[in-house]
């Protein structure tokens, strides 16, 4: 009689330890694959406040990313049409941004130029006017072929790398990632930047660090509200000529500036405000 209820103890232990393994099988899973953080670039189609989240175009797939916060929200509602990079976590369709993490704008695609107030910028791939941006920021990501960096307002700029690139402060080589460089980017008629010069930086940077300066074709003339119009590429800038502005190349009247003349634009940046240092007027 004790064999039968021996063996059914033993049964009862075996299930019992079956069932245990089960469980830590289930949650070893569930933590594989909650994944880690990635990254993910893509266009702000709809922001949905109530529901904290956002719903991104990337590469042609609308994905959904929540757990925004209310600044956030705030943030992008304005952006839809937009491209930003965002850190998340998550697969397919469905991601959580990083908590912490900051969306961050991407300059080939809708640039932000902020004045003292905030002024948007258009797309305007139709036309093409010649132009340049010199800037100092941090690279974000490289290959032999294309570099990000980010930019003093919080954005990014990505521009390609050719043959033509000038790397010799580099002995022919590249930057590393998260490297602070200097750069020289040419506009394309697509729309895109070309690297013309990337250079290190030295301490004697530092003071130039927030200071961006673009090279563009002016897209009207300079009105009462002081605003400069330019094109660099395909994008047009607006910034507000201040009072402390040095306009000593246009007789320190704002209102010379015409249409269409080239104009050199020297903006520093304190977060997404910024102030034009100078503006310089070319016809070359």
């Amino acid at each position: 009689m004790q064999q039968p209820i021996v063996h059914r103890v033993q049964m009862v232990v075996v299930c019992i330890i079956g069932l245990v393994l089960m469980v830590l099988v289930t949650a070893c899973s569930g933590v594989g694959s909650s994944g880690s953080n990635i990254t993910i670039t893509g266009t702000i189609v709809s922001v949905n406040a109530s529901q904290h989240s956002a719903i991104v175009n990337v590469n042609g797939q609308q994905v959904t990313v929540g757990g925004l916060t209310d600044q956030q929200v705030v943030a992008l509602q304005p952006q839809v049409g937009k491209t930003y990079t965002l850190q998340v976590t998550g697969s397919g369709t469905s991601y959580t941004i990083v908590p912490n993490s900051t969306p961050v704008l991407s300059e080939t695609q809708t640039p932000e130029a902020n004045t003292t107030t905030t002024v948007g910028v258009t797309q305007s791939p139709t036309t093409f006017a010649p132009g340049s941006i010199n800037f100092m920021g941090t690279v974000r990501s490289i290959s032999s072929s294309s570099l990000i960096v980010s930019m003093p307002n919080g954005s990014t700029l990505a521009m390609s790398i050719t043959a033509l690139t000038d790397r010799s402060h580099f002995g022919g080589g590249l930057p590393t990632s998260g490297q602070l460089i200097k750069v020289e980017a040419t506009a394309n008629p697509d729309g895109s930047f070309t690297a013309a010069k990337l250079e290190p930086t030295n301490a004697n940077d530092v003071t130039n660090q927030n200071i961006v300066e673009y090279k563009g074709v002016s897209t009207s003339a300079v009105g009462a509200d002081r605003v400069l119009h330019f094109k660099v590429g395909t994008k047009i800038y607006n910034f507000t000529i201040g009072a402390t502005t040095d306009l000593s190349d246009v007789g320190g009247n704002a209102q010379a500036i015409q249409a269409n003349q080239v104009v050199k634009v020297k903006v520093q940046f304190a977060g997404s405000t910024a102030t034009v240092l100078k503006v310089d007027r070319s016809n070359g």
